[in-house]
């Protein structure tokens, strides 16, 4: 299992920070600006790419961007 700790942002609603659980959190996601989701586990996601997550685990952190697939 590959569980995150998910981090939001606040002004970009799309925009999320994965962290793996046992890794500490990166100075950049302060509370004026981050906000804390949920714990996950990644492969959970539709259209996860672990090649992806294995990056993550190298950089302690991965960015991301939810989309919303538009209605036909």
């Amino acid at each position: 299992m590959l569980t995150y700790n998910l981090f939001k942002h606040k002004d970009e609603a799309d925009l999320y920070c994965a962290v793996p659980e046992d890794r500490p959190v990166p100075t950049f996601l302060t509370a004026d600006k981050w906000e804390y989701a949920s714990s996950l586990d990644i492969k959970a996601l539709s259209n996860f790419d672990p090649t992806a997550s294995r990056s993550a685990r190298d950089s302690d952190f991965f960015l991301f961007q939810l989309r919303t697939e538009a209605a036909a």
